[in-house]
């Protein structure tokens, strides 16, 4: 890199179209703690910092990759400058520790996996003497303006959307330290033994050559494919690892999954979807009312028992059909009492199917 800071022309190239626009909305926790790396800048550096964000803000940043420790990306200023912003890799002995750290709870991956990188995560690292957020000694970076002080104002925007992109992809933070999604979760698959492909390889079908002149244009061939319906095998639970405390959860969940997979097929292929057997109840009345309290629902039918995979079921099917519900209206659709379908929805909130807002009697339970 030149010493000499390339002199301004005092005009600007057109911002580019395909421009990336920072986000104005609130930003996460993590996006923040990012900027307050920035901030950890000493003062000299932070006019850059500031140029940098309205660069970002304005749309001059373009063609944003990542890879295992790098950020590239073009700054559209007064010419089109080339910016890497290095980040320093953890070494293999440090990935060992996360992934230690990873597989003593499990709930970590599943939270990863779902686009949420958990801040419980980062502070465990922290006792191990790891920090995944780097310090600006661990930040680096070239562009070819000419300053000498890094980072320069266009280094400074592609931090800023860095910012942006940390928010929406959990595994971005250990790409940047040195581990991409696939290589972080196959260390983990390794460290617990599983070593079979989580998708079977399939061998092509044989084909004869077609038959008749070589050199005639036979037209476009006709090209077909084969989708597999979902299969029982459960690629999201082994993608997790080991259910703990045994096999009853993965047992629980494995319908959930299927039904999962069946239902994207259907998407897939515009098929219609089957009308689910629900059962329907009359409005309550002082009869019906009396006769939940013995366990039996408005017309008839015995109360499902709790904790079975019925109640589940038919707990799901009704906050489908509601949105969303208070236990107390749950508990007098099933006839069953208001704790038992409190428990219900406790243990299934561990798990994630459900998740509430609000408290105490305004709290409103929802499909998660």
């Amino acid at each position: 890199m030149s010493w000499e800071r390339t002199p301004r022309t005092g005009s600007r190239l057109p911002v580019p179209e395909d421009g990336i626009v920072a986000s104005l909305r609130p930003r996460g926790w993590l996006a923040n703690r990012w900027q307050e790396v920035l901030a950890a800048f000493p003062r000299k550096h932070q006019g850059r910092i500031g140029k940098g964000r309205g660069y970002a803000r304005s749309g001059r940043v373009r063609d944003l990759w990542f890879s295992p420790g790098l950020a590239n990306a073009e700054v559209w200023d007064a010419k089109q400058h080339l910016v890497s912003v290095r980040v320093q890799v953890l070494d293999e002995g440090e990935w060992k520790r996360v992934t230690k750290v990873l597989l003593e709870d499990l709930r970590l991956v599943g939270r990863m996996l779902e686009g949420d990188l958990p801040r419980e995560l980062l502070e465990r690292l922290d006792k191990q003497g790891i920090s995944l957020l780097p310090e600006p000694d661990d930040l680096g970076g070239d562009c070819d303006c000419g300053d000498f002080l890094l980072p320069c104002e266009h280094m400074a925007a592609v931090h800023h959307l860095l910012a942006d992109a940390l928010d929406g992809d959990p595994f971005l933070l250990p790409t940047l330290r040195g581990r991409t999604r696939d290589q972080l979760l196959a260390g983990l698959r390794a460290a617990w033994k599983d070593d079979r492909p989580l998708h079977p390889s399939t061998e092509p079908e044989s084909e004869e050559p077609p038959e008749g002149d070589w050199y005639a244009s036979p037209g476009l061939p006709r090209v077909g494919f084969t989708v597999r319906p979902a299969n029982s095998t459960g690629l999201g639970l082994r993608a997790l690892g080991p259910a703990p405390g045994g096999g009853d959860l993965e047992k629980a969940l494995l319908p959930l999954y299927e039904a999962g997979g069946e239902a994207a097929h259907r998407i897939a292929f515009g098929e219609e979807e089957p009308r689910p057997k629900r059962i329907r109840f009359r409005r309550h009345s002082s009869e019906s009312e009396s006769s939940s309290k013995e366990g039996i629902m408005p017309d008839g039918q015995v109360a499902p028992a709790p904790g079975s995979p019925e109640l589940t079921e038919q707990l799901v099917d009704l906050l489908a059909e509601m949105e969303s519900a208070k236990s107390g209206e749950l508990s007098k659709r099933l006839g069953l009492t208001p704790i038992e379908i409190r428990n219900e929805l406790l243990a299934l909130e561990k798990l994630g199917i459900v998740y509430r807002t609000g408290r105490t009697r305004g709290t409103r339970w929802w499909l998660g």
